[in-house]
């Protein structure tokens, strides 16, 4: 496989994982706080759009560790042009270098 295929194919799957965190974090918005409570907690059961809360928790979690693997993995495929370019960025940094008298 190419580069250029890798890149996009490691892009999609950041970007799938970042879409279901994201939405599945929206779904938290809608569920209440969860929690047992000591049983005084009407959300702790609460299902939605036919999935549990415990369910949305664990797409969240999953979505959140592709994401954070996907993102590693970026870096580690662009780490030479990362350095490229922050050696660009910053400023020449004078060289310490030893007067010869």
């Amino acid at each position: 496989m190419n580069k250029v295929k890798m890149n996009y194919l490691l892009d999609v799957v950041i970007g799938l994982a970042f879409l279901l965190s994201a939405a599945t974090g929206i779904a938290f918005l809608f569920l209440g706080s969860g929690g047992y409570q000591g049983g005084r907690n009407p959300g702790f059961q609460t299902v939605w759009l036919g999935l549990s809360r415990e369910v949305w928790s664990d797409l969240h979690t999953l979505g959140g560790l592709v994401m954070i693997a996907g993102i590693g993995a970026h870096l580690i495929l662009h780490w030479k042009w990362i350095v490229s370019v922050t050696k660009q960025m910053l400023p020449k940094l004078p060289t310490l270098r030893k007067r010869q008298e």
